[in-house]
């Protein structure tokens, strides 16, 4: 009886682990009004990386439910200055008037979603309109460079898909930006999805003004060494693999050496920070 009852414990705390919440706070939470809304997406990549399958199309059938943060999903960690490529998958919905999307994400991470932080839409991809009446759908497909000026740490993206809040009906245009918020128009509908990323330091080979650093051995098997000719007290170092993801951070001293022996082979980086975590070297190194 006890391990039943365990077992339903470990299954009730994994469906909430994995919910969705349908509010978005601090960030706005749109809601389309008409109930005739539904999921259009399959799926958003980031360099190759499946983030999130979003279930069938027509899932929805409600206001209440036009919005889905997926806020449990790790994504990969986007460096300043790195470019990678997104797509986006759709649904070949059958919908007469021409449908848009957009995706932001919140690089001054001031809890808003400006225009300026659009980084995909219908007018700047290969896709001047989506298909509409059950067309046919190419994913759509686009390079983002990250904007080195944008704030370090964890942020929020949102994907979105909808019809024009003003006019649903008016004929596609390519000046026309979806906002990132509710729509008043009762012949409206879309679908939204938010997720946390993280913007990362740039993997950049900048070197420190009076500093010269090496990693050894190269390629590494069990522990990397950092030679710093300027003993330079440092704050940490970040492993970070080719996707721009931290996979390994350590605070440890430059002559204990960093542990990388449970890393799968492959190219990373060694982000070295100083002490004041302002200035930082990325020296590229091979585990084998």
């Amino acid at each position: 009886m006890k391990k039943i009852t365990l077992s339903i414990m470990a299954f009730i705390i994994s469906i909430i682990a994995n919910a969705q919440l349908t509010n978005a706070a601090p960030y706005c939470t749109p809601v389309y009004p008409t109930p005739a809304t539904y999921n259009m997406m399959q799926d958003l990549k980031i360099a190759g990386t499946v983030i999130q399958n979003f279930g069938s199309m027509g899932a929805y059938g409600s206001a209440t439910t036009t919005f889905k943060y997926y806020n449990t999903n790790t994504l990969p960690t986007l460096a300043k200055g790195s470019t990678y490529s997104f797509t986006v998958d759709f649904y070949n919905v059958n919908d007469i008037e021409p449908i848009y999307f957009a995706v932001w994400i919140d690089f001054n991470n001031n809890n808003t979603f400006e225009t300026s932080e659009i980084v995909m839409q219908n007018s700047n991809t290969t896709n001047a309109a989506l298909p509409t009446m059950g067309g046919a759908v190419t994913p759509v497909t686009k390079s983002i460079t990250i904007p080195t000026t944008s704030t370090a740490g964890a942020t929020r993206m949102r994907i979105m898909r909808a019809s024009n809040d003003t006019n649903p009906y008016a004929a596609y245009s390519a000046a026309y930006s979806l906002g990132s918020c509710s729509s008043t128009n009762m012949g409206a509908i879309g679908c939204m999805y938010d997720f946390n990323v993280t913007i990362g330091p740039a993997l950049s080979n900048n070197d420190f003004k009076k500093d010269s650093f090496k990693v050894y051995p190269n390629p590494v098997a069990n522990t990397l060494f950092i030679n710093n000719d300027n003993n330079t007290q440092l704050s940490k170092v970040n492993i970070v693999n080719q996707l721009g993801k931290v996979v390994l951070t350590s605070n440890t001293k430059l002559e204990t050496g960093i542990n990388v022996s449970e890393l799968s082979n492959g190219i990373y980086f060694a982000q070295i920070s100083t002490e004041n975590n302002l200035d930082y070297k990325t020296v590229k190194f091979i585990k084998n």
